[in-house]
């Protein structure tokens, strides 16, 4: 264990030491693990172990152990301002000092308070974070978004979600997730933390909100938009998790743009990246890239975000990062069509590199402004390849082709998805239609041909004649 420029830490090592010496041992054995809501505000947590440990200054912010993270899906979290974890007696050291009078809790308060006057926006109150949106995905991603808000002073405690309410089994959604802190239908059997508090209506949700998460089908953002409208407070933000675009006669829209617009000029960032929600929930190791136009608030979403097995990068570059995350799911459509013909790996291997360069071409012909850089962060490559192999739009497109056409997409939705919407299907219309306006069909010829499957009547064989033409 190494912490640099830090005598009190070289202290205590050295008692270690010396301790383990006089009991007969080798190696003192060290806590694992670094939590706090600000960089020092820090307690070690966790079990025990001979394994050496590096914490640079810079990563004091969010690390912690594995067991400890569990404790977000649980219930069972971190308490703020430096508690132990429930059931852990590892918080508080039984070594002594004295030249030290103060009470830590009270110290903790002291600089939680202290970050909190030094403001960007000079807000001297803990930000308030609602989740809007309760399906799949903005259930995994509650479980972060409220084990970090728990424990960073600068964020308040309760995070509201807001909940299309419905009936499930006899009893209102929002009961199951308020009483039994499950979402029943969209994410069963998982347990959610018992911060999060659900809410039926979104004005009430969204009331004096400091950051809005919007993570729901964007065929409902217009009519949730006029909901929220007024009642965030004046300097809110937005994110956006919405893997999707809208289009119009001008060509693509960007769902970050129609927030901004809907709630009078609210900064919106965007996440977007390679996070399957299941995969999340569990705590699978994963990244995923924030997409930003002000810095500060980047990093106040990256706060809200980020944890070890959630590592969050940063990219000030909206329009690339939210382009990627609708696009990818286009050329997820073709690797389903792919693997219901019974192709092999090379195959969808091949029609995902040549999806990847159509995503670039395609995004940085609109958006010249977006970076190279972006088409290789989380939201970029990464997130193409998680979709293209195990993401809900490859999945319905396989069952599609294995139909032989006997089936919709509406039919399959409804029979693959458990009320969950498809947004590939929905974008390849949309970018066919732009492509046909410019006469730029030939110059894509994956995205041509998985339109013409998917709504033309055309057979899957189609898309591999398309490719396998000779390259120019």
């Amino acid at each position: 264990f190494r912490m640099r420029s830090s005598r009190p830490a070289l202290s205590i090592l050295a008692a270690l030491s010396l301790l383990s010496k006089v009991a007969g041992g080798s190696t003192p054995k060290m806590p694992l693990a670094f939590a706090g809501g600000f960089p020092g505000l820090g307690v070690l947590r966790g079990g025990w172990s001979n394994r050496p440990f590096s914490l640079k200054p810079r990563d004091s912010r969010s690390l912690c152990t594995r067991t400890a993270l569990g404790a977000r899906m649980s219930g069972s979290l971190p308490l703020r301002g430096g508690a132990p974890l429930e059931g852990d007696d590892n918080g508080d050291s039984d070594m002594e000092s004295s030249s030290v009078s103060i009470n830590r809790k009270d110290m903790l308060e002291r600089v939680g308070k202290a970050a909190l006057a030094m403001s960007p926006t000079g807000k001297t109150e803990p930000r308030k974070v609602t989740i809007v949106g309760s399906g799949n995905w903005a259930c995994a991603i509650a479980g972060i978004v409220a084990a970090n808000c728990a424990r960073q002073a600068h964020l308040d405690s309760t995070v509201r979600m807001w909940v299309f309410d419905e009936v499930v089994d006899g009893k209102k959604l929002t009961d199951w997730m308020n009483l039994e802190h499950e979402n029943v239908k969209y994410l069963p059997g998982v347990k959610l933390p018992e911060n999060i508090v659900a809410i039926a209506d979104v004005g009430e949700a969204c009331q004096d909100a400091d950051v809005l998460i919007f993570c729901l089908p964007h065929q409902f953002l217009d009519r949730v938009c006029q909901g929220v409208k007024g009642r965030a407070s004046p300097d809110a933000i937005a994110v956006s998790l919405i893997k999707a675009v809208e289009f119009d006669e001008s060509g693509v829209v960007l769902i970050s743009e129609m927030i901004k617009k809907m709630l009078g000029g609210m900064d919106v960032s965007v996440l977007m990246g390679a996070n399957l929600a299941g995969e999340v929930a569990a705590g699978s190791f994963c990244e995923t890239t924030v997409g930003y136009r002000v810095r500060r608030n980047g990093l106040l979403v990256r706060d809200i975000f980020d944890d070890p097995l959630f590592r969050v990068g940063m990219v000030n570059d909206v329009d690339g990062v939210e382009v990627c995350g609708a696009l990818k799911n286009v050329v997820a459509l073709g690797a389903g069509f792919c693997d219901g013909m019974g192709l092999g790996q090379n195959s969808k291997a091949a029609m995902v590199r040549i999806g990847l360069m159509e995503m670039k071409k395609f995004i940085q012909e609109r958006f010249p402004g977006v970076k190279d850089e972006t088409f290789f962060e989380s939201c970029g490559v990464a997130d193409l390849l998680v979709t293209c192999y195990g993401g809900r739009n490859r999945r319905c497109a396989e069952e599609f082709v294995r139909s032989g056409g006997t089936k919709s997409w509406e039919d399959i939705e409804a029979e693959l998805l458990n009320g969950q919407k498809l947004q590939g299907t929905l974008t390849a219309k949309e970018v066919y239609k732009i492509l046909e306006k410019e006469k730029a069909l030939d110059e894509f010829p994956l995205f041509a041909s998985i339109h013409q499957v998917a709504f033309a009547g055309a057979a899957p064989d189609l898309i591999i004649a398309k490719l396998s033409r000779p390259r120019e």
